[in-house]
């Protein structure tokens, strides 16, 4: 058996993990190793790949190669073990493991934990093989409450989370003519539009009242318009409650006849391990401000790191890429001895759909009504263009207030923010509402935000102040 001693272990190859070993790396630590269940990728990009139309050259083209990345340290190559921690004694500072060569144990000082999240299924009828002798794999899926192996799932059931995942719906797409996506976030939105590029006729299930939970239904029909108006059957409150080889069956009982089904139904936080150690576990992995966990020597990265919400204080899973790469500093900063913080953080989102791009941070109406928090919101017109340019796009602000100094926020405080526009990116408005949303500004602070004017890109009227101006309209009334 393999064994190793090392000062710092990382547990997990997503962007947290990978990240964290470059900062270790370049703060000097040379006493590393990283392991990892599956090919590093850019997960948020695996769709695109399948649909080929932004990458031509497929799945292949996301996967980073260790030997020759220009992103991550030569050193990665001796450093990374492809394989899963089984067993973490935290108590004896001792990891074991089973690797594609056999099994390993490594004694640490540190470890830096990025498990990240696995997809989640709803429990149907017809979603597991029942075939015998399978091939474990190093990667699971959560069925209900139950994890499960990926080699477990019939084969027409598809998830998007890794590498391999993106090369099997590629393969799919590239001989089928039908596919059901189940789910509307932005993940299954892209893989509706991936399937459609591909010539396969896409039809997408949603369990809830509208699409894309991460926004309000006003904002939400946008989406849904243009996903008619390309062709994609949309079903919405309804659910999937059995998979056959060539159909599924909804809750109401009608069927739509299908080659595969892809689930983008969510994800839970991988938290097996860190129960197994004896760590502090919530709805995710409880953390502090510095990435460490209840055990002095344990750091949590990534999707499975429950943090504090900026808006509300509460604890939330943000489930972001580039969080847990932020994340991966600060645990690094401080494993080697320097202080460091998170700053405060939100969940956001950004994607497009048929060229509509829509964004969003922070809190929804319907989920501050759902959670007791009195709020009410503005919408707001946007053009991209003076109006008087035939090439300008409309589009739509959405942005969510509190109505009260209660429950731990400030009346007047901004706590969510949505957009949509048709045909440009609205990233660099969205980026400025996670500062403005984080920082727990009310409305008023928005007339500290200047606005650049430029007819080629935007028209004269200042939104932040007609905001300001619609937002003291509401409060008084």
């Amino acid at each position: 058996m393999l064994t190793l001693k090392k000062r710092v272990l990382i547990i997990g190859g997503g962007p947290g993990g990978r990240f964290s070993y470059i900062a270790l790396r370049r703060m000097g630590e040379k006493s590393l190793s990283i392991v990892m269940n599956e090919d590093s990728t850019v997960i948020c990009s695996l769709p695109y790949s399948v649909g080929r139309k932004l990458i031509p050259g497929g799945p292949e083209e996301e996967v980073v190669d260790l030997a020759n990345s220009d992103r991550l340290p030569p050193e990665i190559v001796e450093d990374a073990i492809r394989g899963v921690i089984t067993e973490l004694d935290a108590e004896n500072h001792i990891a074991r493991g089973m690797s594609t060569e056999g099994p390993f144990e490594i004694y640490f000082e540190k470890v830096l934990l990025a498990p990240g999240a696995v997809p989640w299924i709803p429990p149907v009828k017809g979603l597991l093989s029942d075939k015998e002798g399978y091939k474990q794999d190093l990667t699971e899926v959560m069925v209900g409450r139950e994890y499960v192996s990926k080699e477990k799932l019939a084969e027409n059931i598809f998830v998007m989370r890794g590498a391999d995942d993106a090369r099997a719906l590629d393969a799919f797409a590239e001989k089928s003519g039908r596919a059901v996506v189940v789910g509307s976030g932005a993940i299954g939105l892209e893989v509706v539009e991936a399937l459609h590029d591909r010539g396969l006729t896409v039809t997408l299930v949603e369990a809830l009242p509208h699409l894309i939970a991460a926004m309000d239904q006003d904002m939400a029909e946008k989406v849904n318009d243009r996903l008619s108006e390309w062709g994609v059957s949309v079903y919405k409150n309804i659910q999937l409650t059995e998979v056959k080889p060539d159909r599924v069956i909804l809750s109401d009982g009608r069927e739509i006849e299908t080659d595969g089904v892809v689930f983008a139904t969510g994800v839970r936080p991988n938290v097996t391990l860190a129960q197994s150690a004896g760590l502090s576990v919530e709805r995710g992995i409880v953390v502090n401000e510095k990435m460490q966990s209840s055990h002095p020597d344990i750091y949590v990265v990534g999707d499975a790191a429950q943090i504090r919400d900026a808006v509300t204080g509460r604890p939330i899973l943000p489930l972001i890429g580039t969080l847990a790469m932020r994340q991966g500093l600060v645990a690094s900063f401080n494993i080697m001895g320097q202080t460091m913080s998170l700053p405060p953080a939100t969940v956001w989102g950004l994607s497009a759909i048929f060229d509509l791009h829509w964004g969003s941070v922070g809190w929804t109406e319907e989920l501050a009504n759902a959670s007791d928090i009195q709020a009410f919101s503005l919408t707001l017109p946007y053009y991209t263009r003076e109006k008087a340019m035939p090439n300008g796009k409309e589009g739509l602000w959405k942005i969510i207030v509190s109505a009260t100094d209660e429950k731990g926020l400030k009346k007047g405080q901004i706590i969510g923010f949505q957009v949509v526009i048709d045909g440009e990116s609205p990233l660099f408005l969205t980026e400025r509402f996670i500062d403005i949303i984080t920082r727990r500004e009310t409305v008023f602070e928005l007339f500290s935000h200047y606005f650049v004017h430029s007819p080629y890109h935007n028209t004269v009227e200042d939104p932040y102040l007609m905001l300001l101006f619609a937002a003291q309209e509401a409060m008084t009334h």
